[in-house]
């Protein structure tokens, strides 16, 4: 048998890091250019994603000498067109082909025991490279090599060229203390990447007709290359230098048409809050650099200062809301009819000393954001799923059904009461949403998204073709969505429940213009669209 490879991509969503398609993560692109780094040849080395097992009944039709196993989880979440691997699936998979060696390292986290699993504590590349050569004594890593070299993956992914790249900076997290959920400071040490070695990664992705990427796999941008020397209340001092640096050179890229999407994804308020001066400077040179609509997750957690206390959280109310106006007052200025970048909140269930006020605190912060007239372009409500050796899960608290009950009523009225109206101020009705790609169609509707960091999703109420790009107009708003047509709306072609749905004409009206056309100019329907916006006018064709 030839020493043949396959790296088997099941998708992660990690803190730090995104997998599940269009985005695609560093891992598998690392393990394919340390194969390639230890002389495997490229045709030996294959990559597939879930998708294509859950097609062949999780059965792998050929035979390989080794089979990494990427990302899993135990509650996936819901993605638009694509859906994570589970934990339960990694099992059937390695359960069903018996003759198969597999390598998968902690962040699967497989608890059961199987004679043809090797469950690594390490990274699956440094491995990768290890198990080639057949030397283990190697214990450097050539990060920079495997990343330039493992480009060539993305050829091979499904979705492509419909990606956006991953990109990480570091590992680890820089805090001197940590969250009671933190995997990251679990880490021995903090992994600092070069900026030129960033650039030549993404330079070589490009190559291979990458177009979109996230600099987002990393606990906090703004902590990128610190000295560690100077610290304000366990935070590091931002490296200013480095962080200007790194973000001219993709500036540079976007400017000359190399990059079409860059986005920034996590960042740590408490570093923003106290070292405001740098953090002011950190956020001018991404505003400059990255595409308009973009978000900076903010892992805040809860406003509770119990719960902030028992678990080491980063920042209290006050504070948070001035990083939250920072992020407005720099970010907030619209091109192309969006904000260029807002910040994105994230609050977690299920951490030690909640109480049936925890939630209602996290609402009425919330509303008073809202008050103040900021922005938040997401609100991410999750439950903390502890991940194995960090300190809540060595100590879970118990969670009374009242509090899990409680948890749910004040999730429903954030996402009515604040979610709604963030969509309605950051998507005015009239937008236009340039490149959305239909990834799923469901009850007679198409929806789609642009390949792009936190981007809505779009509802559209007819068929249209699957992964096919169309510019789309914002003509009203749902949960966590906002209904759209393409760019510009034929009034001509229209259908009924399509006219019906543009504020201002209903089904009654709809049916006197479908009864009427085809126009041929708007003089000829005008009467029937007295009532509609002035800005959605401007977005209809009169005529085919």
């Amino acid at each position: 048998m030839e020493n043949k490879y396959l790296i088997l991509d099941c998708f992660v969503d990690e803190p730090t890091c995104l997998g599940v398609p269009p985005f695609v993560s560093p891992y598998p692109r690392y393990i394919y250019g340390a194969l390639l780094d230890s002389k495997v040849e490229e045709k030996n080395i294959s990559y597939a994603t879930i998708d294509l097992l859950r097609e062949t009944d999780y059965k792998i039709r050929d035979n390989f000498k080794l089979v990494f196993l990427i990302g899993g989880a135990v509650v996936p979440g819901r993605y638009l067109g694509n859906k994570i691997g589970t934990i339960a699936e990694i099992k059937k998979i390695i359960n069903f082909n018996k003759k198969q060696k597999f390598v998968t390292n902690s962040l699967v986290n497989i608890k059961d025991y199987y004679h043809n699993l090797i469950q690594l504590k390490g990274d699956l590349e440094l491995f990768a490279y290890q198990y080639a050569r057949q030397d283990f004594s190697l214990k450097f890593k050539r990060l920079s090599t495997w990343a330039r070299l493992g480009s060539g993956m993305i050829e091979s992914h499904p979705n492509f060229p419909n990606l956006i790249c991953e990109i990480e900076t570091y590992r680890g997290c820089p805090r001197q203390n940590h969250c009671s959920f933190c995997s990251e400071g679990l880490r021995d040490k903090i992994e600092f990447r070069e900026e030129e070695e960033i650039i030549n990664e993404i330079d070589a992705l490009i190559t291979k007709g990458a177009s979109r990427f996230r600099i987002g796999c990393q606990a906090d941008i703004f902590s990128y290359k610190t000295s560690f020397k100077n610290f304000k209340n366990g935070f590091p001092q931002p490296e200013v230098r480095s962080l200007k640096n790194l973000f001219k050179a993709l500036k540079e890229r976007r400017e000359v048409g190399k990059i079409k999407v860059l986005n920034i994804d996590n960042a740590n308020p408490g570093t923003i809050h106290n070292f405001p001066q740098e953090a002011e400077i950190i956020l001018d040179s991404i505003t400059q650099a990255i595409t308009p609509g973009d978000t900076l997750a903010l892992g805040i957690e809860s406003i509770d200062e119990k719960v902030i206390g028992s678990n080491n959280l980063k920042i209290n109310q006050t504070d948070s809301l001035q990083v939250i106006k920072m992020i407005n007052e720099i970010g907030g200025q619209r091109i192309n009819g969006v904000p260029t970048l807002l910040p994105g909140i994230n609050l977690l269930h299920g951490l030690r000393g909640e109480n049936l006020k925890t939630f209602e605190q996290n609402y009425k912060w919330l509303l008073k954001i809202k008050d103040l007239g900021l922005l938040v372009k997401r609100i991410n409500l999750r439950k903390v799923y502890p991940f194995p050796e960090t300190e809540i899960y060595k100590d879970p608290p118990l969670i009374p059904k009242k509090i899990e009950n409680r948890f749910e009523y004040y999730r429903d009225k954030i996402r009515q009461d604040i979610d709604l109206y963030m969509l309605k101020q950051i998507y005015p009705l009239g937008t236009v949403l340039k490149d959305s790609l239909v990834m799923e169609k469901r009850f007679d509707y198409s929806y789609a998204k642009q390949i792009a960091s936190y981007s809505i999703t779009s509802k559209i109420p007819f068929d249209l073709e699957m992964n096919r790009f169309y510019d789309l107009v914002v003509i009203g708003y749902q949960a966590r969505s906002v209904l759209a047509l393409p760019y510009p709306i034929k009034i001509n072609s229209l259908s009924h429940k399509a006219l019906s749905l543009l504020p201002g004409i209903g089904a009654k009206r709809a049916s006197e213009i479908i009864i009427k056309r085809p126009f041929g100019n708007y003089k000829e329907v005008l009467f029937l669209l007295d009532q509609v916006d002035k800005i959605i006018l401007n977005k209809i064709e009169w005529s085919d």
